[in-house]
This record gives structure tokens, C-alpha cells and sequence, in this order.
């Protein structure tokens, strides 16, 4: 695909694309789509080579047998449809508006930009007070063209209404409008920058595939309903949240620099807001009665993130918060539960979180439940949350992905490994370096067993050795060895061993397909595409499907090694 594209350009080639494969799949002609486009443009698309970017229509297998035309749907794509999503993927941040200054690097922009402020001052940068404002003068400039960058994005969030929870109030006062956008539509704003040219926000799309995998690790260890409040969380939260990882040349804008060094929290009845009306809250919680309940501790206000030792959060929370000096005795009542009340009109009573037939459960006894999915996730061993002021939220994404880390670390090293070599490596990660004549006490096994597992992890990779001499002779009996480690190191080879690991596997694909290219040849027949079952031949037919299923399988190892690389890296 293209890096960037105009705005008007965009939507053409999708919307001509689009209709052009539901007129073939339809059995007619050109006529099922408007004609306002200019007869050349027409000649290029008809006109358009396999290499078109804007074809998705593309001729490899899938991994199912099916091929992209589906004849269910049926219903012409509209310029407005395109228009008003392409708007909601601006103002989400997903797509981003592109400009000049992109196309250079932070640190050549920032140096042609103290060239520029450097020529206000005729007699140079010097001393105290002048350089404190060529660097203001400086850092207004890099403030200036963040914003510009984001004119568009600003422009259809102020017109509005992309927000989740008036996108529910709209629905519920007309039913009419569902895309994010009321009164002039957020396409009309596109519609007016023709020209604009757009490209992925790959910062963004980070964040947001980063909030699927953290929901996916909550739901592995607190279930699926509080998961579901944790995804609503993110969601929330993120809105906040720019990119997962900054450098000291990262052009930030003032909202982001702002979140950036403070911090973003969200408050519970944003959370509420972002959490779908099909989750049920009352599920997923225990039952135990108010009575066997410390308020005061699950209540419990953390200001301060947890620090991370070795492969753990750095003692308990109550341990945690002390080293940080935070005050023990503060906590938050607004999540007490509040008192029953009887409906006047039905007669139901919402206490316990038990209610009648009559009448569905009010917004607070619901806030409350949702509460305690918090509460769950803030008490977690791996802190997905922290009760970071009175009805406030957030998420420590820096421990929490390193958590996420170790715990792919544990998992390749239990496989390659068992158990045995699981728990020296942990024992060496939150210990530092360690005596070979000490691991076999703390690891409960045998000095030689010992031994032989940390050469294997030393060969592979995961653990180091260092030699300590005693004296000048160097003799190996008078040699102290320490076992450690290295996480950095650790990370470049898997990371490596993962991208070699992806190219071994395309290659493999490229060699099956090449194996088969009678089959792949037959394959590209437009009266084969999507009836392959009908128009090959038995044998020819066996041979596709052990294709598709070899593709399926290699692509799935891809897949699955690029979300090694996205945790170990990107996150």
C-alpha cells in the first residue's frame, strides 16, 4: 500500500473498486455505481495493473478457499459512508493528516528550526538570559507544528460529537445518526480539504493493538466480564494516549507533552461510559458480605506507580506504597456502596445486586458493580490498575508491560527448557548475580543438574557467565563463577531469532507456492475464483487444499512471531 494519498483519491479508488466488484458479482455491467468521476480516471482503474495498491482484490489464497468477492453483500458503497468513517479514523487518531514537516526527521527539524530562531538574535546565543529565550523561542516553534499537525483531527473532535457517550445520547433522543458525527457530518469537513493528504498513524494503531493484547493477558487471569471492563478502561484511557514509546525527539503537542510528564487517569463514570450496555457487570464478582470486607484497603489510594524488581512488582502493594512514601490511611469512600432504594413505580429494590423482573438495575448500583471489576484489576498480582485518586483510574503501562515481557520470556523458556530451567532463570532475575555454589541450595536441586541446565541456557543464549579469578594464577580452582541475567541482551536475540524466524517462514511459503504454481496459475482465473471446488479437478483440488493448509499454518506462525516482536519491542 501507499505511505500517504489525497484525501478525494482515496475515496474514488475505494468507492469505484468497491462497486465495480459488486456489479461482477451481481452479473451486470458498470450501471450499479454513479458515474461523477472523470471518464480518464475511469481508464486508469479499468486500466490498472496487479500491482494496483488500491486492489484488494488480489488473487492469493486466504486460508479458507474463499476468495474476497462476497456475493452477500450487495449494497453499493457511497461516497458519504466513506467520507464520514474516514472522519471517525481522523478524529479517533487512527489516520493522521500529513504534512511537510513530517517528511523530515525530528532532529533535522528541530535543527532547521534553531537555525531559523538563531537568525533573531545578530549578536549570538549567549549568555543565561538569552539562551533561556532561544530555547522558549525554540520550543514555541516545535509546539506550533505539532498543533498544525493536528488542525484537521481538532477541527471534526470541536464539531463533535465523536464522543462515545454523545454518540449514546444521540441514539437514544433520534436513532438516526450512527457514525460519531451530528448536524454537518464529519465528512463534510473532509469534503471541504479534498486535497488533504492521509496516511496511517502507526504511533496510534500501536497504542490500540497494545490495549487488545493487555485485555487479552487480563482476561487470561481475571475472566472475561472483568476483562471487558479492563478493555473499557483502555479505551477511555488511551483516548489520552498518543504513542507507547517517546524519545527526547519526539514532536509533542501541548496536550500530549501535558499527559506525557503527569500523566492521564480517567474517572469511573468515563469508564462507565466507554463500557458496552451488553456486559453484565453483576457477573464475575465474589459474594462475600460487607462484613469480611476491609473498605479501608480495597479502597486504598496509590499516587505513585509500582517499581518493578527482577521479574516481579517490587514487594506488596501495602510494601510497595511505603517505599514510596504514600499515605497508608487514605482512601476512597466514593466507592461504598451506595444505600438501598426502592422503585416507586415497580416496587423493585436494587440492593446486593439483586433485582426484580420489574425493573432493570439504576446507573449506581450498576457504577458500583463495575467498581468492584476495578477493584479486582487494582488488587491483581500484575496491577492492571491503579486507584490513583478519589473516583480516578489509570494504568502503569511501563511495569505492566514489562510484566507482559517476562511472562513471554517464561513461557519460551519453560518450553525450551521445563521448569527446572524456569526457575533458575527467575531466581537469577531478581537476585542479580549468584555463585554457582549458591543456585543449588536456592533452586532445591542438584549441583550437577545445576550445572548442566545453565550451560544449555548459556548456549542458547538466555543466561551469561562471568569468571572472577581469586589470585593471578587464574586456576579453575581458584575461580569464582556468577550465573546472571541479561535482560537487554536477552531481547536482541529473541527479537533476532524472531525476525529470522519470519523470513525463514515467508521463504518456506514462497517455495510451496512455487512447488504448486500449476495450481496457483489456475487459481488466477477469474471463473475459477470462488468455485474452486466446482471447477478443479479432484486431484488438482487435493493439491489446493494442502496449499491453503500449509498457508494457513506458516502465516499463522508469522502472525503469531509478530506479536512476539510487537511486545518485545513496540509496546
Amino acid at each position: 500500500m501507499l505511505g500517504h494519498i489525497e484525501i478525494v483519491e482515496l475515496v474514488r479508488y475505494h468507492k469505484l473498486k468497491h462497486n465495480r466488484k459488486k456489479a461482477a458479482v451481481n452479473g451486470g455491467a458498470a450501471h450499479n455505481y454513479d458515474h461523477d468521476h472523470d471518464h480518464d480516471f475511469d481508464q486508469d482503474l479499468e486500466n490498472s495493473d496487479a500491482d494496483d495498491p488500491f486492489d484488494d482484490d488480489s488473487n492469493h489464497i486466504n486460508g479458507n478457499g474463499v476468495m474476497h468477492s462476497k456475493a452477500e453483500d450487495e449494497t453499493p458503497l457511497q461516497a458519504d459512508e466513506i467520507y464520514d468513517t474516514l472522519a471517525q479514523l481522523v478524529a479517533a487518531g487512527v489516520v493522521e493528516t500529513v504534512s511537510s514537516s513530517m517528511f523530515q526527521s525530528p532532529q533535522d527539524l528541530k535543527a532547521s528550526i534553531e537555525h531559523e530562531c538563531a537568525q533573531e538574535f545578530p549578536n549570538g546565543v549567549r549568555g543565561a538570559k538569552v539562551i533561556s529565550e532561544f530555547d522558549a523561542m525554540v520550543k514555541s516553534q516545535i509546539k506550533a507544528i505539532g498543533a498544525e499537525r493536528i488542525m484537521t483531527k481538532r477541527k471534526l473532535q470541536e464539531s463533535a460529537l465523536y464522543e462515545p457517550s454523545n454518540i449514546k445520547r444521540r441514539k437514544l433522543a433520534n436513532g438516526g445518526m450512527s457514525n460519531g458525527f451530528a448536524g454537518d457530518s464529519g465528512g463534510s469537513i473532509l469534503r471541504d480539504e479534498p486535497n488533504t493528504v492521509v496516511r496511517l498513524n502507526f504511533d496510534k494503531c500501536l497504542v490500540e493493538l497494545r490495549n487488545q493484547r493487555l485485555a487479552e493477558h487480563a482476561d487470561d487471569f481475571v475472566g472475561e466480564t472483568t476483562a471487558q471492563v479492563y478493555a473499557a478502561l483502555l479505551a477511555s484511557l488511551c483516548k489520552k494516549v498518543y504513542r507507547c514509546q517517546h524519545d527526547q525527539h519526539t514532536i509533542m503537542t501541548g496536550e500530549e507533552e501535558e499527559s506525557y510528564f503527569r500523566g492521564v487517569n480517567v474517572t469511573t463514570e468515563e469508564v462507565f461510559d466507554h463500557l458496552s450496555s451488553d456486559v453484565d457487570v453483576s457477573v464475575g464478582i465474589g459474594t462475600a458480605s460487607e462484613e469480611d470486607i476491609d473498605i479501608r484497603f480495597g479502597e486504598k489510594i496509590r499516587k505513585y506507580p509500582p517499581q518493578v524488581q527482577g521479574s516481579r512488582l517490587q514487594g506488596s502493594l501495602d510494601a510497595g506504597d511505603e517505599i514510596l512514601g504514600s499515605d497508608d490511611e487514605e482512601y476512597d469512600p466514593t466507592g461504598e456502596r451506595p444505600k438501598a432504594h426502592v422503585n416507586g413505580k415497580n416496587g423493585w429494590t436494587a440492593h446486593n445486586g439483586d433485582h426484580s423482573e420489574d425493573g432493570p438495575s439504576s446507573r449506581a448500583e450498576q457504577i458500583y458493580q463495575m467498581r468492584q471489576h476495578l477493584l479486582i484489576l487494582a488488587e491483581a498480582k500484575q496491577q492492571f490498575v491503579r486507584h490513583c485518586g478519589r473516583n480516578e483510574w489509570t494504568v502503569d503501562f511501563g511495569p505492566l508491560v514489562q510484566h507482559l515481557r517476562y511472562a513471554e520470556l517464561d513461557t519460551m523458556i519453560e518450553d525450551s527448557f521445563g521448569r527446572q530451567g524456569l526457575r533458575l532463570t527467575r531466581i537469577l532475575r531478581e537476585n542479580g548475580k549468584l555463585d554457582d555454589k549458591t543456585l543449588p541450595a536456592m533452586a532445591l536441586m542438584r549441583k550437577p543438574d545445576v550445572h548442566v541446565k545453565m550451560a544449555e541456557m548459556e548456549m542458547a543464549g538466555f543466561l551469561e557467565v562471568q569468571e572472577v579469578p581469586r589470585d593471578n594464577n587464574r586456576a579453575a580452582n581458584r575461580t569464582m563463577f556468577f550465573w546472571f541475567f541479561d535482560e537487554a541482551r536477552t531481547l536482541r536475540r529473541v527479537l533476532d531469532n524472531a525476525y529470522k524466524s519470519m523470513v525463514r517462514c515467508m521463504e518456506r511459503l514462497e517455495v510451496e507456492r512455487y512447488n504448486k504454481k500449476h495450481v496457483v496459475e489456475l487459481l488466477e482465473r477469474k471463473d475459477v475464483q470462488g468455485h474452486e471446488e466446482d471447477k478443479l479437478r479432484g486431484d488438482i483440488y487435493d493439491e489446493y487444499l494442502q496449499l491453503v493448509d500449509m498457508e494457513k499454518k506458516l502465516l499463522s506462525q508469522v502472525s503469531r512471531l509478530d506479536d512476539l516482536v510487537s511486545i518485545f519491542q513496540d509496546f
